[in-house]
């Protein structure tokens, strides 16, 4: 468990899963639950191809215990959970709490503590829903694909969970880009 105590600004991190040989951590190996105010990092983190549960629907007590139930880690800067949560709830679960108030460094707080391999699973996870992204042949995309993209693209991926259709256009490169200043080469 990772947690501050009441009134107290001193954090202790226990030892991860994995702490040998500078291996990055892949997306089997860790799942996220983010608080309401990290979506933004959710989604930066499913584009890295993490398992990172979010909504404005989840939040408090609710995410607790989804957490512990599914063995996520916690990824908050709610230094009050402490007084608003039982403790014994809190003893079971795993919680990260985040010193950066802006993305970039939120991101990169996270991707250095856990380890993460910023390019190997990119773009891999749907960014809203969360769920694995499945390839998908021209053939069988909607409609609602514009034919521009589909006569550009070449591959296509969907959301089997919520039907978004996802290919690598301009979007990912600026996403890329951006991944790139922050973490640094993916």
């Amino acid at each position: 468990m990772f947690f501050p105590g009441p009134g107290s600004d001193c954090f202790a991190l226990p030892l991860l899963y994995r702490s040998h040989g500078g291996e990055r951590m892949n997306p089997n190996e860790v799942r996220f639950a983010a608080d309401a105010m990290l979506l933004s990092l959710a989604k930066w983190l499913r584009m890295l191809g993490y398992d990172c549960l979010a909504g404005s629907g989840i939040f408090g007590r609710s995410l607790v215990e989804t957490a512990v139930a599914e063995r996520r880690w916690i990824l908050t800067r709610n230094r009050r959970y402490a007084g608003d949560l039982p403790q014994l709830l809190l003893e079971r679960a795993d919680i990260f709490l985040l010193a950066g108030e802006e993305l970039p460094g939120q991101l990169r707080e996270v991707a250095d503590r856990f380890s993460l391999e910023p390019s190997a699973f990119l773009f891999t996870r749907c960014l809203v829903c969360n769920a694995p992204l499945h390839p998908i042949a021209k053939p069988h995309l909607p409609p609602s694909v514009p034919h521009a993209v589909r006569a550009r693209e070449e591959h296509f991926w969907q959301c089997r969970h919520c039907r978004r259709i996802y290919w690598r256009g301009s979007h990912v490169r600026n996403s890329m880009r951006r991944l790139n200043d922050w973490l640094g080469n993916p």
